[in-house]
């Protein structure tokens, strides 16, 4: 069954509930669904769900903690996504309300999300992008950005690589960037960004707080990095730096990642002609160990040439568990801490007392509250798809209600620095301010890092 393209949707229309669709519920998901109904409830806008997975017996399952819920969340259950994309589907018709399409599945579905948003009119949210695919690869651009004018066209926005890192990253980075851009300093030049993370889980069993086979991929691909303005190739966890985390006793090793924060906000800040990300932890130092035994190895195994030595690995690592089993976990002190914390340096120079100044600011994030998860809604996330999810739902709420409070205008693909630039100061502050609420500590400082 086909449906007819929609209008521009207008979710600013109180006559009727605002419907976000999400395709795929897991643990960032459901906490998502979460923060945007707690959201909605303090701003009195009457909200309504519609879920589509492939299992809703799981999708009800991550819900556990929030079943008052239910009423306000219309379940849809396919054996494959394909048929809705294409327009094929008869179960299109309970999305034709839809003002918001939310992919918390996969990055692969980016696209299909985004010709199923200007078929039916909608605004999309996706929370990273593929990273590794051809035209990514040949261009270090998003495929999102295909579908700019489109969008553009018909007064929709596609807010792409929305979260924690990327998207509040984003976000706080930009700020301080567009700030110092604004900043009527013509001597003051941007050097450097360097990104670091934190993923830290201190457990009596190994928990992936992520899905390994993604840490996997992520973690083992050559990094890369900006440097003089052209992007550069590294060797897996080499280049190694050490970073100081707040709440941390030592520093922590830091090894690159190529990560989307690296592309986006070159495409941003052309200027800038150095750009890193890097990762370390626990979970990075798992893998580390793996790819360092050669259990990563593409190479095949004697007698068997159609098994790799990696499609071993993966066929035994254990999964990602389950929420009720994260929550049992927490609640018996099997995890004893756990930390994921993000801190940006930007590095800029600047002609003070006739004398070149060097300084190194930092902004950043840290969620150290894991425990207090437990009695929450939340219970059952990890100390990874709690911040995740938390930060897509609020940088996408305060996005969409900008045009519809303040009559603003956000069209296209927008990112979370194109927030940063284009989002009035009272509404980035009230982004802050809804960080720290829902238990995301933010952190900012500056040295003089001159030459003596």
């Amino acid at each position: 069954m086909k449906v007819a393209t929609s209008s521009p949707a207008t979710p600013d229309d109180a006559a009727y509930p605002l419907t976000i669709a999400f395709f795929g519920l897991g643990a960032v998901g459901s906490s998502m669904l979460i923060c945007l109904s707690e959201l909605a409830e303090r701003d009195a806008v009457p909200l309504r769900f519609v879920v589509v997975v492939l299992n809703v017996e799981l999708a009800r399952d991550a819900l556990f903690h929030a079943e008052r819920l239910f009423d306000r969340i219309d379940f849809i259950g396919l054996p494959d996504f394909a048929p809705l994309f294409s327009g094929e589907a008869p179960e299109l018709e309970r999305l034709a309300d839809a003002r918001v399409l939310v992919n918390a599945a996969h990055p692969g579905f980016n696209r299909q999300l985004l010709e199923l948003g200007l078929r039916l009119g909608a605004h999309v949210v996706d929370l990273a992008s593929d990273m590794y695919d051809a035209e990514t690869e040949r261009s270090l651009t998003f495929s999102q950005y295909a579908f700019e004018a489109a969008y553009r066209e018909r007064g929709l926005t596609a807010l792409i690589n929305l979260g924690i890192s990327p998207g509040v990253t984003n976000f706080l980075i930009g700020l301080r960037l567009h700030q110092l851009r604004g900043s009527r300093r013509r001597d003051l030049e941007i050097k450097s960004v360097a990104l670091y993370l934190l993923e830290d889980i201190d457990a009596d069993e190994i928990v992936f707080s992520w899905s390994p086979l993604v840490a996997l991929e992520e973690l083992a691909e050559r990094p890369r990095l900006l440097r003089d303005g052209r992007i550069q190739v590294l060797e897996p966890f080499s280049a190694a730096r050490e970073h100081h985390f707040p709440g941390e006793v030592e520093p922590t090793r830091q090894y690159p990642l190529y990560q989307e924060e690296l592309l986006s906000l070159h495409r941003s800040f052309p200027e800038i002609e150095a750009i890193a990300v890097y990762s370390g932890g626990s979970e990075v130092e798992l893998v580390k160990a793996l790819f360092k035994l050669n259990l990563l190895s593409k190479r095949t195994l004697p007698q068997q040439s159609e098994l790799t030595v990696e499609a071993m690995v993966r066929a035994i690592l254990p999964g990602m568990n389950k929420p009720r089993r994260i929550e049992e976990y927490l609640r018996n002190g099997v995890i004893r801490r756990a930390h994921f914390a993000a801190a940006a340096e930007i590095r800029y120079t600047e002609n003070v007392r006739n004398d070149r100044q060097v300084t190194i600011e930092t902004v950043g994030l840290s969620y150290l509250r894991y425990p207090g998860l437990l009695g929450s809604p939340y219970a059952g996330a990890t100390y990874i798809s709690y911040p995740t999810a938390v930060g897509a739902a609020i940088l996408a709420w305060h996005a969409l209600a900008f045009p519809r409070e303040e009559g603003g205008q956000l069209h296209g693909v927008v990112t979370g620095e194109d927030l940063a630039r284009l989002l009035p100061r009272d509404r980035s502050d009230a982004i802050r301010r809804d960080l720290v609420a829902w238990d995301i500590d933010l952190f900012e400082s500056a040295r003089d890092a001159t030459p003596v």
